[in-house]
């Protein structure tokens, strides 16, 4: 594994880790604090789905087999978590449960994809 990989693959799990933490702990606590959360939030989100991308498509290239399937389950719920985040600002405690759920499922996929091929 070359470093750049090892480097694009640990900001995209940390970033990902703070996205999914902060939405849990926010569905938990029914959206306190969001307002000091909600910037640093969307930053690790985006930068997730950005690292996430080139992840992609340095390792799964032009693949689409079971395992890039299943990967792909994992994006498209990281995507309508992050919509449903940007977009539900009005109730912020349903719009972190309902990304929690589909965060739920994106983490899911991403360990599972290994062991589906």
């Amino acid at each position: 594994m070359t470093i750049g990989l090892i480097l694009l693959l640990s900001l995209h799990v940390l970033a990902a880790i703070f996205w999914a933490g902060t939405t849990f702990v926010l569905a938990r606590t029914g959206g306190a604090g969001i307002e000091a959360l909600r910037r640093p939030q969307t930053g690790a989100a985006v930068v997730a789905v950005l690292t996430g991308a080139g992840l992609g498509a340095w390792v799964h290239g032009g693949a689409f087999g079971r395992t890039e399937q299943v990967l792909m389950i994992a994006v498209v719920a990281s995507l309508a978590a992050l919509i449903v985040q940007l977009l539900d600002r009005a109730h912020p405690a349903r719009s972190q449960r309902i990304a929690a759920g589909l965060l739920m499922i994106a983490v899911v996929g991403m360990v599972a994809a290994r062991y589906v091929a």
